[in-house]
């Protein structure tokens, strides 16, 4: 008796950012789904009438049709298709999605193990039990914010707005912050000299493709503050045959975080956090 071939499932990706469709379409691909992808809500709806889907990964706030009228109306058309929401803006819709009924809710920024177990579970039909999510840090008294001006010094676009939705909402990150990016030594120059930042934080990533980055901003008048060196992967130094040490002996704080999960942001932000109130930036007389 031979066995019947296990079916391939096909997962929609419905997002307005190219970039985030593109790197999910690639990612999911390589991982044995068949992928669509659709950069707003009525393109999505017409895929859906168009080609049987298993899953729609759903982004909620796009121009035009947006991801409520999506989700209502495979609701009512598609029963079976399963949904897992995906938004920066879960206060806004998250009510309200979860009244139509979704299969699984993710908030932007996440990992993509975070997403990928996810999509994995939804589709075995296993039921997700409600995750409980890290709260902001403390201010550090009672009427006191951290308040600073941060730069970022990103290697895409789509990274850097994963860390401008968060670090812009005072409720998530726990402070008072004005953020910036730069995505080159070029950029990150001028930045320092227009934003005049007090703590840069520079993606691990860059390291390799500006490997003078570290002393540019040493050596600048407008130097910050504080140098934050953090991401994911194998730390070093920009220097031939440098150590870890030797950007510590320069005065660069570097720490290991994962920047596309909650949870590694508010690591990033407790740092932040630290690193301000040690330099005396914030702001007092602030409402508890």
């Amino acid at each position: 008796m031979t066995s019947q071939p296990v079916k391939t499932k096909r997962v929609l990706v419905v997002d307005d950012e190219p970039e985030v469709t593109f790197a999910l379409q690639v990612f999911f691909l390589g991982k044995g789904y068949e992928m669509l992808t659709a950069l707003d809500g009525l393109q999505a709806m017409r895929l859906l009438r168009q080609h049987p889907v298993d899953l729609v990964l759903l982004d909620m706030k796009m121009p035009g049709v947006n991801g409520v009228e999506v989700l209502k109306f495979i609701h009512a058309q598609l029963p079976s298709t399963k949904v897992v929401v995906v938004t920066a803006y879960d206060v806004q819709f998250q009510e309200m999605v979860e009244q139509i009924g979704v299969d699984g809710f993710l908030i932007k920024p996440f990992g993509i193990q975070a997403l990928t177990q996810v999509v994995e579970e939804v589709l075995a039909g296993r039921k997700r039990e409600g995750s409980t999510e890290e709260e902001p840090p403390p201010a550090e008294a009672i009427g006191t914010r951290p308040k600073a001006r941060l730069l970022f010094v990103e290697p895409s676009e789509y990274t850097y707005k994963l860390k401008e939705v968060f670090f812009s909402d005072e409720e998530r990150c726990g402070g008072l912050y004005q953020v910036a990016a730069a995505y080159s030594a070029e950029e990150t120059t001028q930045g320092l000299e227009s934003f005049k930042p007090d703590i840069l934080l520079v993606d691990l990533s860059m390291l390799g493709s500006t490997s003078d980055m570290v002393a540019r901003v040493m050596n600048s008048q407008a130097r910050p503050k504080e140098l934050i060196i953090h991401g994911s992967g194998s730390v070093f130094s920009p220097y031939p045959n440098g150590r870890v040490d030797d950007l510590s002996k320069l005065g660069v704080k570097v720490i290991q975080n994962e920047s596309f999960t909650r949870a590694g942001l508010i690591r990033l932000s407790e740092v932040i956090r630290k690193t301000a109130v040690a330099q005396g930036l914030v702001e007092t007389n602030v409402q508890p």
